[in-house]
C-alpha cells in the first residue's frame, strides 16, 4: 500500500500540487486522472521519487520515503517496477536484452538466471519468438508489452504505468489493460496507472483518484464514476468521451 499525506509540490514560485491526500491499495489497479496540467504526472513523479515533495509525506507500507537515505531509496527501488508512456525500450538492444536490463542492474544473478526470469516474463505477457528481434521490429503493442516484461522483471511490490494506452488502437488497449490487472493480482502489487483513458476506467478502475488543479477532488471506482455529483468529474468525464467518439468516428 502507497499512502500521500498532505503533498505539496511547485515549481518556480507556481504550486502544482495543494495538500493531496491518497491511498493506493495492494492488489488492484489505482488510477490517477484528471485533465492536462492538473498535476497527475508531478504526483506520479514524486510517487516513484523523481521529484521530492515540498511539504508532506509518502508512504511504502508504512516507511517513509522523504525520510529515506540514498542506500534505502535504492532498495526501494529494486522492488519499483515502472512502464513508461513511450514504452523507453532500448533502441540498440534486443528483446531479451532490454528485459534483462533491470537485472543487470540491480542483482549479482548468473547470466542463466537472468535468462531464465526474462523468458519467464516475456512468457507472461505473451511475447515469444522475438527474443533477437529489436524494439524498431515490433508493433506498438508488443513494445508496451515487452516494456512490461522488463518493469516485472525483479518482482517488484509497486508497478507505475504512465499512459499505458498512449498510441494504442482500441482493441490493443483493451488487451493491455487487461494484462495489467491480471498480473497486478497474480503478483499482488500495488499498480498506480496514469491514464486519461475512459475505457480503461471503465475496465480496471479499481480505485480512482481524479486531480483538478493541484487538488483531489473526488475518489471512487468504476462503479461509482458515472454516477458523480463532482461537476469538474462530470466535464472530464464529457469531454473525455466526445475525443473519443470523434478518434473512433475518423477512423471509419
Amino acid at each position: 500500500m502507497i499512502e500521500v499525506k498532505g503533498l505539496c509540490k511547485g515549481f518556480d514560485g507556481r504550486q502544482v500540487l495543494h495538500d493531496v491526500d491518497a491511498v493506493f491499495g495492494t492488489g488492484r489497479c489505482n488510477m490517477i486522472i484528471g485533465k492536462s496540467g492538473s498535476g497527475k504526472t508531478v504526483l506520479l513523479k514524486n510517487l516513484i521519487g523523481l521529484f521530492s515533495p515540498d511539504e508532506g509525506d509518502i508512504l511504502y507500507d508504512g516507511e517513509s520515503l522523504v525520510a529515506m537515505d540514498e542506500k534505502q531509496r535504492k532498495l526501494l527501488h529494486q522492488n519499483i517496477g515502472v512502464l513508461f508512456q513511450g514504452s523507453a525500450l532500448y533502441d540498440f538492444a534486443t528483446v531479451l536484452e532490454n528485459v534483462m536490463f533491470p537485472m543487470d542492474f540491480f542483482t549479482d544473478w548468473s547470466y542463466d538466471e537472468k535468462l531464465e526470469r526474462a523468458r519467464f516474463c516475456l512468457d507472461r505477457v505473451n511475447i515469444t519468438g522475438s527474443d533477437g528481434k529489436y524494439p524498431s521490429e515490433l508493433s506498438g503493442g508488443m513494445q508496451k508489452r515487452v516494456g512490461i516484461a522488463r518493469a516485472i522483471a525483479l518482482s517488484p511490490r509497486y508497478l507505475f504505468c504512465d499512459e499505458p494506452n498512449s498510441g494504442l488502437d482500441p482493441y490493443t488497449s483493451i488487451l493491455i489493460d487487461k494484462l495489467i490487472s491480471e498480473i497486478t493480482v497474480e503478483f499482488g502489487m500495488t499498480t498506480v496507472i496514469n491514464t486519461h483513458d475512459m475505457n480503461s476506467m471503465l475496465e480496471i478502475g479499481d480505485h480512482i483518484c481524479f486531480i483538478n488543479e493541484g487538488t483531489v477532488e473526488w475518489t471512487g471506482d468504476r462503479h461509482s464514476i458515472l454516477s458523480t455529483t463532482c461537476e469538474p468529474l462530470k466535464e472530464f468525464i464529457c469531454a473525455n468521451t466526445l475525443a473519443r467518439n470523434i478518434m473512433e468516428g475518423q477512423g471509419r
